[in-house]
């Protein structure tokens, strides 16, 4: 009886277990940024920006927008996956590809390689637990050097 006891005892917290076989939380919706929530280190820091994301794991698509000052509007878009496998991307700096790896239920860590090598740029985006702040940090290696900084997007109605 004791190890009948012992066996429930261990296999409840694994059964009832929100995590076990559940599909990661969906980071579909409205994301605008927060520039002062951000931190933008030597990067030139926006006057804001917003991101559409479609989430159907693995499968992930996005568009948005990001104003800067003294300068017109940059439109970006992605479709892809979050399965390790390499995406065409278009960034500000050159034309490359990406990967896209699930890290955790939350996490997402991306590797945006451009096609002349000179670039490369990690992100790690993590889903607030409450499903309404995503936080990006990112790290572009480039010829001139290394930059970091961290993007705070809150869920918005549209």
């Amino acid at each position: 009886m004791r190890g009948l006891s012992l066996c429930v005892l261990l296999t409840i917290p694994v059964a009832c277990s929100p995590l076990v076989g559940a599909p990661p939380p969906d980071l579909s919706g409205f994301w605008v940024l927060n520039v002062q929530k951000s931190a933008w280190g030597p990067v030139r820091k926006p006057l804001g920006a917003f991101v559409e994301i479609d989430h159907k794991e693995p499968s992930i698509a996005y568009s948005g927008k990001i104003t800067y000052q003294d300068e017109e509007a940059r439109e970006f878009h992605f479709a892809g996956a979050a399965d390790g496998k390499e995406y065409p991307m278009n960034r500000s700096f050159g034309n490359g590809k990406v990967t896209i790896r699930r890290a955790g239920d939350r996490v997402l860590d991306s590797t945006f390689k451009s096609d002349d090598g000179r670039y490369i740029e990690t992100a790690q985006t993590t889903l607030s637990r409450d499903g309404t702040v995503l936080t990006r940090r990112l790290t572009l290696e480039t010829p001139a050097g290394k930059q970091r900084w961290t993007e705070v997007y809150e869920r918005r109605q549209r």
